[in-house]
């Protein structure tokens, strides 16, 4: 079955815990820390209710998965495929 809020807007702290149900550990000061424009390292914004950024799930998922590195302290590069 499908999750019905897969396409729904979702607040920070309600993607926050959606994040955390798909095993991503975010801390809410961590989450809003990084989220923040002056900082602009958080999942991007699907659109703006005045002030306040809405998220997709699907895209945050995205942003996430590629923010995990297979070692402590650095992320997955891409490794080029050999040829030959």
């Amino acid at each position: 079955m499908n999750d019905p809020t897969a396409d729904a807007l979702l607040t920070r702290e309600q993607l926050r815990l959606k994040l955390n149900e798909h095993g991503y550990p975010l801390t809410a000061s961590y989450f809003n820390k990084i989220s923040l424009p002056s900082v602009n390292a958080g999942p991007p914004v699907a659109k703006w209710w005045g002030k306040r950024p809405l998220y997709r799930l699907d895209e945050a998922l995205a942003w996430a998965e590629s923010r995990c590195g297979s070692s402590l302290g650095r992320p997955v590069t891409p490794t080029p495929a050999r040829v030959g």
